[in-house]
């Protein structure tokens, strides 16, 4: 039985069949989810030039939507003779945040795909791009999806963050299963990970945590990692071949296990940032604009 009954596709802007418009599609007909297509158009200039003749640019506009909602029903038939229940909608909106959030709960679904949409690191000082907002805000599993990749993906990496909470390990359970259902249904490989960073294991007891830890505490924290990473694995029935326990830093460690293992998508959970975290973004932000690897992100306060 499938783990999606309701897909949601963010269109691209450019009407093209991209990789996420792929995805989803073939998502869609891998589980038998219904597919809702939704797309929002924008163009800066038509709202201003509406000051100075507002008919006419009202008129421009509403070409401008034509088009694409001509193309919209174009492609929803040709989903339709593949046999996919199919549906579509755009709408006109500079901030398409809310409206994606209030679209998400009407409908009732399931999982939100969408491209991977990069800005220059400088910019995402001043702003918030619509990836970062999904990620912190959808309340429902969000798989961004980066260029060139496979229709479906053929290896699903799930990367873990042990924690000793009750909640926290519970959410890891959640994660692995939504990796694993991910992976089942694309037939694809699947495989768990959890990096010990040494550089955690200081004691921020004494000022700015400055000193690391005699060697033996160190060894003994890996220790607990090492055992909570197992009894996490078996509990979820993960083989032992495809259990990963790494060393070093997450976000670089991360990344060389994607590129060299051929990593498809990468599951990971995201938690609400503050402060400086939220100008240099979680990890599982970090990880979509550094690694070429898509990403399947779940939110535990969305979920709770």
């Amino acid at each position: 039985m499938s783990d999606y009954h309701r897909i949601l596709l963010l269109a691209p802007p450019e009407m093209s069949r991209s990789p996420a418009f792929e995805r989803a599609t073939e998502l869609a007909l891998s589980t038998g989810a219904a597919l809702h297509i939704l797309a929002f158009d924008y163009v800066s200039t038509l709202d201003v030039a509406t000051l100075f003749d507002q008919k006419a640019m009202t008129q421009a506009r509403e070409g401008y939507l034509e088009l694409h909602r001509r193309w919209l029903h174009q492609e929803t038939d040709r989903l339709r003779g593949r046999g996919l229940d199919v549906s579509c909608n755009i709408f006109w909106c500079h901030h398409p945040l809310l409206p994606i959030i209030e679209y998400i709960r009407d409908l009732d679904i399931d999982l939100l795909v969408k491209d991977v949409h990069r800005e220059p690191g400088l910019k995402r000082l001043f702003a918030t791009p619509l990836d970062w907002q999904l990620l912190r805000d959808c309340p429902v599993p969000v798989h961004l999806v980066a260029g060139h990749t496979h229709p479906l993906p053929r290896h699903v990496l799930v990367a873990v963050d042990l924690g000793r909470e009750a909640a926290e390990e519970a959410f890891n359970d959640t994660l692995v299963e939504a990796g694993q259902a991910f992976a089942r249904q694309c037939a694809a490989t699947f495989s768990l990970v959890h990096v010990h960073d040494k550089s955690r294991s200081y004691v921020h007891e004494m000022g700015w945590g400055t000193l690391p830890m005699a060697e033996g505490l160190e060894m003994a924290s890996r220790a607990d990692e090492q055992q909570a990473f197992k009894a996490l694995a078996q509990r979820n029935g993960v083989e032992k071949n495809q259990r990963y326990f790494l060393m070093g830093s997450v976000i670089e460690t991360l990344g060389a296990f994607v590129d060299h293992n051929g990593v498809d998508v990468m599951v990971m959970g995201t938690r609400h940032s503050h402060g400086l975290d939220s100008i240099l973004g979680s990890t599982a932000e970090n990880i979509l604009y550094r690694s070429a690897c898509s990403l399947l992100a779940l939110s535990p306060e969305r979920l709770a």
